[in-house]
């Protein structure tokens, strides 16, 4: 099968080039360069527009293009919202290369842009499923404690969501918090936090723009099954340096940026770091209100330009959290990142993007409480090279190849005392080693005016290694620590379990008309790593587990379709509209027994089972991309995600085999985000959120289980309840104590214990989530040198207490007597005022 649908692959290609090298006619390359005059600083999607021609293209994020065009004399024009149009006169007779240099307006724009591409690139790009977002338009959306956050910015799309207030991670149509790949300038995080997921990891000054892949994934991607989160991050200035930063009340920052050598080598830091926790106190829960967070992130990269065509930089992020939970226990994760990246423009057709870096993040928990105090730290190593390589054929065909190469150290964290007094015995867990390998290529392809297609193939390959020891458990019995036969041993470097597969990939799109598009594609992923947890959501106690013999690598298969339409009207206003459908079949997914045991557990496979989900749904879409002053979008998803784990002649079966809804599944979502700009420097902001409460297992009633000898007093002797009986009573007397019995009236609750009985797995459901936040931006004044501005916003000013679990407990301390509790992180309207400079 695998040779097979290969062969068909190249058969496909080969045709598809013959097809395309019979059409072409004599022509040559035009390439170039778009930086603003300013700063210095490439621009990314400036459109280039040729006079009498109705095609195009745009740069991309290191501000180049290239496009084939026949030879004759043409007009060419540079736009780009915010900056003067450039217009210039050639004859193309030869290959060409331009350098252009925009100026910014003079004044600000009356229309307000909520993209981060051309307007209509929803219609005629061939794949679907994929958001962008500008660094710019982050910065105008509501925030949470006066922060722009990429992550908070994202859940704002169709079709993306979370578990609850202040959870870490996010859910993009079906998949697990752990199956979204999430890059910075092209390095896997492991962890995208700070504050237990109250703000994002990502520096927003330092962010150029942000795309998110939840459909229509190209093949260069991989390593997760459900979706891609590509930040990239800004160059510094090659002409001048600037000084920006803000001031807020949870944190502050600083961004400098400017040239070591004018025009050839510029640096770029950009740092976070937290004021003060004060904000706990908003917290309903009391131990919050006693407990102490905070964090700092820095990012520095430093660029080197050989020339317009080549360039190479090294890059650096640092980030740490620590969060001390009341008096006796403190979390803390951080994450160490250094890459290295050389990207070069080879002739006039082939381009070349070289990446080496190794990451490192470690988490975990140190126990303060005197006597006891230890210290457990997991960490995961990830040391790779990658290549991706561009080759445009022509202006309407162009080839992305390459590679990668990773090797990962996964420590599952020892036990260990962290004083000379604690009592606590060292436990130490197994330090494992894996490397992943893949290769991949692309084809994207306009067949004509009307169809395009954009289609790929990847082949991964995951190896566990050693050293290590590995137990084996008996056939046809369920895995558990009794079920152990025997140990094996392997020797470094030794292959201890290997997977791998291709992943095809495949969009198509047919244009109705110039404003109207219909598409359909197919993507598979796999994943080889998988998070381990008991919580709804991402936290510094989970843990990374590599595939082995009883955990495979996790499979999806996304099936989807969607229509674009584009409508604009006599003021030039632009709105998007969408309809996508989708269907994914998910293939060993993990899921747990009752009770699991998951940390410090050298027989963790014992507790995990596999088994099977698909995810369906569709998302209606809204946007007002330009308009006189008023922006934003509406959207509605309707959504579900399932799970079924059968027994085997490996494992038992969850909920009796039956499906059940995932913990993240919510059927309905509603998003609306409105940008207004009042005056020229005065903008109003809103975003309204309403999900489906997420599924939860409630205990739906209980079991009395009696003594014999008491069944048969209770039934056979007396008949009644409550019934006579004898007491034990004392008194004291010249300090002596005597004891006698006397009559008492014996309660039911004293004749057994009280058993609960549950619900099927995830039956029930939380109430829904409802937010409302509002925001205003105080924009600096025109032509300003020191360039100020406020913002000031509150977060959930409903003062809603949205619910983030339900609990059980017993008012009285009588286990027949349980109570409902419901639990709101946020459970109040939080302001925030936050001001920003730059000089």
């Amino acid at each position: 099968m695998k040779k097979l649908l290969l062969w068909a692959f190249l058969c496909l290609a080969t045709t598809l080039l013959c097809y395309e090298a019979r059409a072409q006619k004599k022509s040559f390359v035009l390439s170039g360069l778009v930086k603003d005059a300013e700063t210095g600083a490439p621009l990314e999607n400036a459109n280039i527009l040729f006079s009498g021609l109705t095609l195009g293209t745009s740069t991309d994020s290191s501000g180049k293009f290239a496009i084939y065009l026949p030879a004759t004399s043409y007009q060419i024009v540079v736009r780009m919202l915010g900056y003067k149009i450039k217009i210039e006169r050639f004859t193309l007779n030869k290959n060409l290369e331009f350098e252009f240099l925009l100026d910014k307006t003079p004044k600000i724009l009356d229309e307000v842009v909520i993209t981060a591409e051309k307007s209509d690139a929803n219609v005629n790009r061939a794949i679907m499923g994929v958001e962008k977002i500008s660094g710019k338009t982050l910065k105008k959306l509501p925030t949470l404690m006066g922060e722009a956050d990429v992550i908070r910015s994202i859940m704002l799309l169709p079709g993306v969501t979370t578990v609850g207030e202040g959870a870490s991670g996010f859910n993009v149509r079906g998949g697990n918090v752990d199956q979204n790949l999430v890059l910075l300038d092209g390095i896997p995080l492991f962890n995208t936090s700070h504050l237990f997921g109250f703000f994002t990891g990502f520096n927003a000054d330092m962010v150029q723009d942000v795309s998110l892949f939840k459909g229509g994934i190209p093949s260069m991607y991989g390593g997760r099954a459900s979706s891609v989160l590509d930040v990239r991050l800004k160059e510094g200035n090659f002409d001048k340096w600037s000084l920006q930063g803000g001031l807020g009340p949870i944190s502050s920052r600083l961004l400098l940026e400017g040239p070591i050598f004018k025009g050839k080598t510029s640096i770029i830091v950009g740092a976070r770091a937290s004021l003060s926790d004060f904000y706990l106190r908003y917290f309903n829960n009391p131990s919050l209100k006693n407990s102490n967070a905070n964090f700092y992130d820095i990012n520095a990269k430093i660029t080197h330009r050989f020339n317009n065509n080549q360039r190479v930089s090294l890059a650096v992020y640092s980030s740490d959290d620590a969060f001390k939970f009341a008096q006796d226990t403190s979390y803390y994760w951080s994450t160490q990142n250094l890459s290295l990246k050389h990207n070069a423009l080879i002739g006039t057709k082939l381009s070349h993007n070289f990446t080496a870096f190794v990451s490192k993040y470690r988490y975990g928990i140190k126990g303060l409480k005197p006597q006891y105090e230890y210290n457990w730290q997991p960490s995961i190593t990830q040391q790779s090279i990658r290549e991706d390589l561009s080759y445009e054929y022509s202006n309407k065909s162009k080839f992305d190849f390459g590679g990668d190469f990773s090797v990962y150290r996964n420590d599952a964290g020892s036990l260990l005392p962290n004083s000379a007094e604690s009592i606590i015995d060292p436990f130490r867990m197994p330090v494992q080693h894996s490397r992943e390998m893949s290769i991949y290529g692309g084809h994207s392809l306009s067949l004509n005016s009307r169809m395009s297609l954009d289609y790929g193939l990847r082949y991964a390959y995951y190896q566990l290694i050693g050293p290590d020891n590995i137990y084996t458990y008996k056939a046809n019995q369920p895995r558990e620590v009794e079920t152990i036969t025997d140990t094996l041993t392997f020797k470094k470097g030794s292959v201890i379990q290997s997977y791998g597969g291709f992943e095809p990939r495949f969009s198509f799109a047919f244009k109705v008309d110039s404003s109207l598009s219909i598409k359909i594609g197919f993507n598979r992923m796999q994943q080889f790593m998988h998070l381990l947890s008991n919580t709804m959501a991402i936290s510094p106690a989970d843990i990374w587990k590599n595939s082995n013999a009883q955990l495979p690598q996790q499979i999806a298969d996304q099936f989807s379709i969607g229509v674009f339409k584009n409508f604009t009207n006599s003021q030039n206003n632009i709105f998007e509209t969408s309809a996508e459908f989708y269907y994914k079949n998910l293939k060993n997914v993990i899921d747990y027994v009752d009770g699991a045991s998951l940390y410090l557990n050298p027989t963790v496979e014992t507790q995990l089972l596999v088994g099977k989900g698909y995810a369906y749904g569709a998302e209606f879409f809204i946007k007002k991309a330009r308009g006189k002053k008023l922006t934003g979008w509406l959207s509605y998803t309707y959504s579900r995600t399932f799970r079924q784990i059968e027994a085997n002649a490996n494992q038992i079966g969850a909920n009796f085999g039956l499906r059940f809804p995932a913990n993240f599944d919510s059927p309905h979502n509603i998003k609306f985000v409105l940008n207004n700009r009042w005056t020229k420097r005065l903008t109003f902001n809103a975003n309204f959120t309403y999900n489906t409460g997420r599924p939860i297992t409630y205990p739906n009633g209980r079991y009395k289980i009696y003594a014999f000898s008491d069944v048969y007093d209770y039934m056979v002797k007396n008949g009644l309840n409550p019934r006579n009986g004898l007491d034990k009573k004392s008194y004291v007397y010249n300090g002596q104590v005597f004891v006698f019995l006397d009559n008492a009236t014996i309660q039911e609750i004293l004749d057994g214990y009280a058993s609960p009985s549950f619900t099927l797995r995830n039956a029930e459901r939380i109430p829904d989530y409802i937010r409302l936040d509002l925001g205003l931006t105080l924009d600096p004044k025109e032509n300003s040198k020191w360039n100020s501005s406020w913002n000031f916003s509150i977060y959930n000013i409903l003062n809603r207490q949205n619910v983030y679990s339900i609990y059980f407990r017993s008012s009285t301390g009588l286990r027949n007597l349980a109570r409902t509790y419901k639990l709101s992180v946020l459970g109040a309207a939080i302001p925030s005022l936050t001001y920003n400079f730059k000089f």
